[in-house]
């Protein structure tokens, strides 16, 4: 059985570390298992592709209708590692993230 133990995650550098790295970000932190941490990078590479796709309609001028589906597409995907981090979160990390009020409870 896989089992949990403590991780720290910055989502705006989609890191997630086994020790916390003090700086400026916002940092979250998880108890989690290896498996659940993996789910959770491979929503980070998704976010990665989705920003992609976001620079490149916002690139092509007069293409407003798909900039605002990639938008609200990398939105709502960002929301989806917001919620699964809420998931996995210590008190402190429920608090911080309610703190912002972007999930609907």
């Amino acid at each position: 059985m896989d089992r949990k133990q403590h991780y720290f995650v910055k989502i705006a550098e989609k890191e997630i570390n086994e020790m916390s790295i003090p700086d400026r970000s916002t940092e979250y932190e998880i108890v989690a298992t290896h498996d659940e941490v993996e789910a959770l990078r491979e929503l980070f590479l998704e976010e990665n592709k989705n920003a992609k796709n976001s620079v490149e309609y916002l690139s092509k001028p007069f293409d407003e209708w798909g900039a605002d589906d990639e938008r609200n597409s990398y939105d709502d995907h960002l929301i989806t590692v917001y919620r699964n981090v809420y998931r996995l979160g210590t008190d402190k990390t429920k608090e911080k993230i309610n703190e912002l009020g972007i999930l609907k409870q």
